[in-house]
This record gives C-alpha cells, structure tokens and sequence, in this order.
C-alpha cells in the first residue's frame, strides 16, 4: 500500500475512532501531510517512539502507541518476564496520561501486572522503580525536551535501562508485524486487581537512595540556588533533595513551576538552550543568587548558570561533567579509588582523561546514548569494580547505582553540593573550572546539528556518510587525520600505517576522525529523529589556541558537510 491509500483504509477502519477520522478529513486534500503521517509506521528504536501527536501511522497516538505495547507485551511474554509486571511513569507533555493509561491498559488486557505513578514522575524515577518494585520491564510517556507539539514513548529492561539495540530490534519487529485488531486492551483496566497506584512509596524511598548517593550536608553552606523545572516533572522533586540535604537558600521561578504541555514561557523547554534561562535571569536581576538549575520536562537533563564576575555563566554538559568528576574522585576514599571507573560517551570531553589519572581512577568510553553507560554497571560490578561516575556531553549525569539512566534530580544536588564546597574556598564554579584548565589543558567542545526536512534529504545524508566511508578524509583544518573510527563497521584505521584494528564496542552508525593534534570530530546520524549531529573538541595550552583551533575545525567540517548534502 502507498500512502494514499493506507490514508484510506485508517479513515475507514472500524477500530478507529471518529475524532481521530474527523482529523484525517481536514488533511485530505494535502498530499504532503497525508504522505508525511503514512508514508511508514512510527519506528520503534533504541528511543523507543518518538514524534509529533495526531492522527496517522507516522504520528504519536493511541494507536501507535496500544500496537508498541502490545509488541512489548508479546517480548515480555516470550521473554519469561511478563508475570513481574510493567512500571509506567509520564510527564507533562500533551496526551502523556492518556498515552500511559492506553499503554496500561493493553498490558492489562494482556495478563500483565502494571505499576502506575498517580502523578507526574521523572524519568529518573521511573527507572528506580522498575529496580525497586523488580518489574519485568518500564515505559515512560515523554519526548524529552523536543518541542510542545511532540511526545515519545521509551521502555526500559528489567534492570531499569533503557533497552538496548536487541531489545528494541525485539519489540520493533513485533510491532511491525501487528494490526490493531492483534491488541488486547482490558476495560475498566484501573479496576483490575493487575493494576497497581504508585505514590509516596517509592518516591520516599527514592529520596533516600539521592541521600546516600549525595550525602554530604547543605546546612552549613550559604549558597543561593534558583531552580526551574522548565514546566515538567522536577519541580517537586529538585526543591525537595535539596532541602532534604540541608540548602537554605532554594527560590524556584514561579511561572515555570506550573507543569505545562504547551511550555509557555519557553520556545523549546531544553535546558541546552540559553533561551531557556531567560526567565530565571530575570529573578537574578532581582535578587541575588550563586547558581541556577534548569531541568527539562522529564528531569532527566539538567543545565546550570553560574554567577561570576557581575554576569551569568552557561556551563556546558562537559563542563559540568568534569566539575563533578573531580569533585567525587577527589573526595573517594583510596580504597575506592582502586577499583572506581568513570564512563563517558565518545563524544564527551577527553579532559576527564587526565583527572581521573591524577587520582589514579578508569576511565571508559561506550557510545552515545545513556543507556550505555547504565548497561555497563552490572558489568563492572561483575568484574569487581566500581561504579562512580557517568556523563554526557548533553548535559546527562549518573552517580551510584540506584538508577540506571541520567538523573537530573540527583544530579542537581551534586551540582549544589560542588557549588557550596568551592563557595567555602572563594571559588565560583567557572574559577574552579579554570584551574582544571590550566592544570590539565584547554579542552573545548562543540556541536552542530543539521535537520531533514523530508525523507529524500535524509536519504541524501545516508549517503553522504557511506561516501565518507569509501574516501577516508587526510586533514581537517591543516590538522593531519591519522585515525578514522568507523563505529558502524568496528573498526579502526590507522592512516599512518594502513592497518585496522577493532572497536569492542557494539556498532552504531557513527564516523569519527582524531588528528595528530589529538583534535576529534564526529558525525553522528540521531536514532529517534530526522537528524545528524556534529562533534568536535580540541585540546590546546591556551584558552586562545583552543578557541581558534575549535573554530576552524568547525568551520571546515561545516563546509564539507554542507557540500556533501548538496550532492
């Protein structure tokens, strides 16, 4: 079937309902929009689903959403995990407790025990619950920080990660194989004794776990935090680890606090973005504070100003890693330190490189995504070793081992908790964080992101990246390239002497280029949307050398890129 007509048969199918038919009429006589909602189901990935709300097979609705959990019910069923039932959280995002309460209701309709948070939780939670209540599985209703009009829908293992590429490949090719008439959906599911409130409970005992992760006291510290959940999931759980860790001073910005779907009083609720903070800067003018804390709609991310020197200072995610790296292993008793490892991304900073040395830690690199870095924790404490410290270049962090995904909330008072311990010495988080540079180096990072707007030009992108297989590129730059990393192939080439060794990571599709300056830029197609990412970070001996080096490499990846999707 083509678009048209699989558009036809959704208008005329008897399971699906008026309103959702009335919608289809009014895009009828558009053959963009039509061809844009059916020209393929929504994909189930590594993310799980994720796109814009509304009628059609491309699009986030209860029916894409009742045929995922009926796949995912099949997986489980299979798998033997089914009977340890689901644990569902949502954010609050447009539809997302009607996507959890449709999502509960087919695992009910399937004999699958399912455990629902009664309000708003963040996705950090959602992962402590699937450990705490040891669920066969958990699903989380939310699109992270993309725009209003989005929502997505991401399920985790048994462990409490998110699903690897063999999980997802399960559940996706179930789902392709589905009709709606293959869903089981229980009615009056809520009255079924397979469904199960989540409250107080586990968010206490979440609580608690924070503590021992991060239990160092606020009390004495007169550090002035501001805090905005951005209109989601954090606005009560941020204010309430930080008071529980003793901070005094905690104002919050009020507009934000109210969960929102359309996010109001932000163009995009991501906490990446400097717009984001535009509103806090606002309470800053009136009233002073040291940092500000912004989370986004799901409190997994979290972004942080610093007040230095009469401005506002954005910290980047690898910024912030490396503050709270440094700030752990320096205070690890030594009989941690021998076993502890710290896990990053490959497009994360190198600067934790020669910290974690200094303190004679491990280091380890996985790909991008967190949910490799929260599968490698079983797998060290296996190998006798442990566990300390994960973060991400956006802005993701993790430390112990009570959740397996980035936690914003957690992260949040470790931030604090840094913050106040330099106050104490004079230091704002910025000054800090030039001393590591000039200890260790200017490392400098940066990112571009390119969008398809339509299928042909990511197509156009495949094959722009196979090409740059096929024709290793030799500088970038003036910088001479002597290895490029083919994560997609596992292998990689040493341009010096012609040989090729192996990666030891699972494949992704992701190119990567390191000079002889030991500079690094990677390209990265996204797996959950029409999107390809570009990486880069230089290290220099001065502040000046690393800027101008970031720039031109950014400026000349740019243009070969540019030129490379142009045909």
């Amino acid at each position: 079937m083509d678009s048209r007509q699989r558009f036809t048969a959704w208008l005329e199918h008897p399971l699906i309902d008026s309103e959702t038919k009335d919608e289809l009429r009014r895009i009828a006589h558009d053959p963009t929009e039509v061809e844009d909602r059916f020209f393929k189901l929504l994909e189930f990935g590594t993310g799980g689903l994720r796109g814009k709300i509304g009628a059609g097979m491309n699009r986030m609705n209860v029916y894409t959403v009742s045929l995922a959990t009926q796949a995912l019910a099949d997986v489980l069923k299979r798998q033997g995990q089914a009977h340890a039932g689901v644990a569902i959280a949502y954010d609050s995002r447009h539809m997302s407790r009607e996507f959890a309460e449709t999502a509960a209701g087919v695992l009910v309709g399937n004999g699958i025990p399912v455990y629902v948070f009664k309000e708003l939780a963040p996705t950090p939670l959602l992962s402590f619950a699937v450990r705490y209540y040891k669920a066969g599985a958990g699903l989380v209703i939310t699109a992270s920080h993309n725009p209003p009009e989005y929502n997505g829908y991401k399920v985790y293992d048994y462990k409490g990660n998110q699903l690897l590429t063999d999980g997802a490949l399960a559940v996706s090719r179930q789902m392709s194989e589905l009709s709606l008439e293959d869903v089981n959906t229980a009615r009056d599911a809520q009255t079924s004794s397979l469904w199960t409130d989540l409250g107080e409970e586990v968010i206490q005992e979440y609580y608690k776990a924070v503590a021992q992760i991060a239990p160092f006291s606020g009390a004495d510290s007169d550090l002035r935090i501001l805090y905005t959940p951005l209109h989601g999931t954090g606005g009560r759980f941020v204010p309430d680890v930080l008071h529980n860790a003793g901070f005094k001073y905690v104002k919050t910005v009020e507009e934000q606090m109210v969960p929102d779907s359309s996010f109001p009083t932000v163009r995009f609720p991501n906490p990446e973005e400097a717009a984001s903070f535009k509103l806090a800067f606002r309470y800053g003018e009136k009233e002073s504070f040291d940092i500000i804390l912004a989370t986004d709609p799901d409190a997994d991310r979290v972004g942080t100003a610093v007040w230095d020197d009469g401005e506002w200072v954005l910290l980047n995610g690898n910024q912030v890693g490396v503050l709270l790296a440094d700030y752990i292993l320096q205070r690890l008793p030594d009989s941690i330190r021998k076993k502890a490892v710290v896990i990053k991304t490959i497009v994360t900073s190198e600067m934790i490189e020669p910290i974690a040395e200094k303190y004679g830690v491990e280091v380890m690199n996985t790909l991008t995504g967190f949910k490799y870095i929260g599968a490698l924790i079983d797998v060290l404490e296996a190998q006798g070793k442990q566990f300390v410290l994960g973060f991400e270049e956006s802005y993701g962090y993790l430390a112990g081992t009570a959740v397996r995904d980035k936690d914003a909330v957690l992260a949040s008072l470790l931030i604090a908790q840094v913050a106040a311990f330099y106050k104490e010495q004079g230091l704002t988080l910025v000054r800090r964080l030039d001393q590591l540079m000039q200890e260790h180096g200017y490392y400098l990072e940066g990112l571009r992101s390119y969008s398809f707007g339509s299928s042909m030009e990511a197509q156009r992108a495949k094959e722009f990246i196979a090409e740059l297989r096929t024709t290793p590129i030799a500088t970038i730059a003036d910088e001479r390239v002597v290895s490029v990393l083919d994560y997609g192939k596992s292998t990689r080439l040493d341009l010096d002497t012609g040989k090729t060794s192996t990666i030891h990571l699972p494949a992704e599709d992701v190119l990567q280029w390191i000079t002889a300056q030991n500079s690094r830029v990677t390209l990265r197609p996204s797996g959950t949307e029409p999107k390809m990412k570009l990486y880069y970070g230089v290290r220099a001996d001065t502040r000046e050398e690393a800027e101008k080096r970031l720039k031109d490499i950014e400026q000349a990846f740019d243009a070969m890129v540019r030129r490379g999707l142009k045909g």
